[in-house]
């Protein structure tokens, strides 16, 4: 017990000696930025181009708007991952806005009963089964998206759906972080997207 005592003030006196950590300094870590438009207005751009008509228009014509694949997998590959949303995102703003401009935009995913849930109810459905036979369709803005190292490019086009005529085309630039920070890992509803390798 003698031993032990000494041995406990001379461990003592030895933290005593031992510097203080230093304090940490707060730093000013820049947040990631979003773009400064959102896709809608980045759409309008695109909108415009393709309100230039290449000849005459019926002025009934109906228009239709497809969802917007990554040009390398046309009917395969829809923009996700870090850009989930995108597609239907240009998708909606072009319908919006062509309806806008006094275009007959057609809402061919109408289905033809409203589905109730028990916290929700839609009309609108991707499931031919409750959709029409035939959707009344002369025109449709169809699209490619292809992703560059800052920017998804964005290619559109109004083609006429009984003789594939290209009335008008469009062409926009929509930055990588206009749905998101450009933080290269993020997680979102659980999930790490990572937006670089």
């Amino acid at each position: 017990m003698r031993l032990l005592l000494p041995l406990l003030f001379l461990n003592l006196a030895a933290c005593n000696l031992v510097p203080p950590p230093e304090p940490s300094v707060p730093t000013n870590a820049s947040k990631a930025a979003m773009a400064p438009f959102t896709v809608n207005d980045y759409v309008v751009n695109l909108t415009s181009q393709l309100n230039h008509l290449n000849g005459a228009l019926n002025a009934n014509a109906r228009v239709g708007v497809s969802s917007f694949f990554y040009a390398d997998a046309l009917d395969t590959k829809l923009v996700t991952g870090q850009a989930s949303g995108l597609s239907q995102q240009i998708q909606e703003s072009l319908l919006t806005q062509f309806t806008q401009l006094g275009y007959h935009t057609v809402e061919y995913r109408l289905g033809n009963n409203l589905s109730l849930s028990e916290n929700s109810d839609s009309i609108l459905s991707r499931d031919l089964s409750k959709l029409r036979n035939r959707q009344n369709i002369d025109l449709v803005i169809t699209g490619t998206v292809t992703r560059q190292q800052h920017a998804y490019i964005v290619n559109a086009r109004l083609v006429n759906i009984e003789n594939k005529q290209v009335l008008s085309a469009g062409s926009t630039e929509i930055p990588i972080n206009v749905m998101w920070g450009n933080e290269k890992i993020q997680q979102r509803d659980g999930y790490l997207y990572r937006s670089e390798y």
